[in-house]
């Protein structure tokens, strides 16, 4: 049986109320010995006013809030105490209630209502997902995922596989038996067409992590090519400083934007040269980094002159995750922009372009809400568990075609259902969940 726990649910700082919530067997009880009211006999959701006290001292003026098991968010008995936003009466109620139950651990509470079946592991991750959204498109993905769009897609999946492994099984198990033959063209058909949506749903992966994460962007270029102005544009604002000195920026910045409610992650690199200067050095290190795990690299330049460091650029990463910028078109004559192809022209001192360049960066944002909607995977878990899964189903097509024997192909297709389960949480270890909640604040 589990032991019961508490913990400070808001924020940590002053406010208007905090909340401290415990869960677990004893929660009411625990609650009740200091509580001015008796809240035995209180139904389930609802709340009752009174005064927390302890040793005939006032601490504070309370709202009680009772959900008793298993009708509540961890399947337990749960109780929330709102109290008044100062931290020192926060901290002191905590205090009282931990002389009888334990501090929860990161994630515990929503941990918990996996274990007592109340969400499965998808649900889970959503749950963090929600509280971290910063943007429109990550609060709806979130909330899509969390009312268990994804669940749905793998139970169907894993529906699917259960039936090809039923009919291999039945087979190999009573093959003395007048059973009728399996239809093997029928069967391998049928699982192409599993394996085709597998593969779809795994492509879903990267466009879920960069809903999730956000889409990295890295500006570079050659120095003083107006990289920290398209970066301080894109902000509307002066974060980076911009000078004619070549090697303003010594190191990379990170701010992030919200652009048609997606989340976009900018990073201003250091200018790609050599340099002697130590500071400068270590600076360009971590840039070539930053650069290497952007999804899209916008190459900034001002002139043909430029295109040595293009080559560079080239070497580091894949030429489809460029995306050319010409920068300083104010000054630059008609004719040598007639030159340039695939390329996006703008001014951060006119701010022409600009909306050009946003719109290049939409087209690999864009995702229907349909999509969404339909269960996509949000995090390199999920897309490893999947990519497991079609593995598998490979080998299992595989060992159909070569007439390996239906042992072979039950076999592999167990372990396709084993990687599709651990995405849900049917199949889990410590590690996977202690990986997962530890991302969690504490009173969450």
């Amino acid at each position: 049986m589990l032991d019961t726990i508490s913990a400070i649910s808001t924020p940590f700082g002053t406010g208007g109320i905090a909340i401290i919530r415990i869960s677990g067997k004893n929660a009411i009880k625990i609650v009740d010995n200091v509580f001015s009211k008796s809240l035995q006999k209180v139904k389930s959701h609802s709340a009752v006013f009174g005064k927390i006290i302890q040793n005939n001292e006032l601490i504070d003026e309370v709202i009680i809030t009772i959900f008793k098991a298993p009708k509540s968010y961890t399947g337990e008995n749960v109780v929330e105490i709102s109290c008044h936003g100062s931290i020192f009466i926060a901290n002191r109620i905590l205090e009282i209630l931990l002389q009888h139950s334990r501090l929860a651990e990161a994630g515990e509470f929503t941990q918990r209502a996996f274990l007592n079946n109340k969400i499965d592991l998808t649900e889970a991750e959503a749950i963090n997902d929600l509280l971290n959204a910063k943007t429109k498109i990550s609060h709806k993905t979130a909330l899509e995922q969390m009312g268990g769009s994804l669940y749905r897609k793998i139970d169907k999946l894993l529906q699917k596989l259960t039936t090809f492994r039923t009919q291999l099984e039945l087979e190999i198990d009573f093959l003395e038996q007048d059973l009728p033959e399996i239809d093997l063209e029928k069967l391998i058909k049928k699982m192409k067409e599993l394996l085709s949506k597998l593969q779809k749903l795994a492509a879903t992966g990267e466009m879920g992590i960069i809903l999730r994460e956000g889409l990295k962007i890295s500006l570079v270029g050659a120095p003083n090519v107006g990289k920290s102005s398209i970066f301080n544009a894109f902000l509307e604002s002066e974060r980076a400083i911009v000078t004619p000195i070549p090697g303003t920026t010594r190191d990379y910045l990170e701010e992030t934007i919200s652009l048609k409610g997606y989340l976009v992650r900018i990073f201003d690199t250091a200018g790609l040269r050599k340099t002697e200067n130590e500071i400068e050095k270590i600076g360009i290190i971590r840039s070539f980094d930053i650069i290497k795990n952007s999804h899209k690299v916008l190459f900034i330049f001002d002139g043909p002159e430029s295109f040595l460091e293009y080559k560079k650029l080239s070497q580091i990463v894949d030429e489809s995750r460029i995306i050319k910028v010409l920068n300083k078109i104010d000054v630059l004559p008609k004719s040598t922009l007639i030159k340039f192809k695939n390329t996006v022209f703008c001014s951060t001192l006119t701010e022409n372009g600009l909306d050009d360049l946003k719109t290049v960066l939409l087209k690999y944002l864009s995702i229907s809400d349909d999509n969404i909607g339909d269960g996509i995977l949000t995090n390199t878990r999920q897309i490893a568990a999947v990519k497991r899964t079609t593995k598998s189903l490979e080998k299992a097509i595989k060992s159909l075609n070569e007439n390996l024997g239906f042992e072979f192909t039950a076999f592999d297709l167990k372990e396709a259902s084993a990687a599709l389960e651990e995405i849900i949480g049917k199949i889990s270890t410590d590690d996977i969940l202690n990986q997962i909640f530890d991302n969690f604040c504490v009173g969450k």
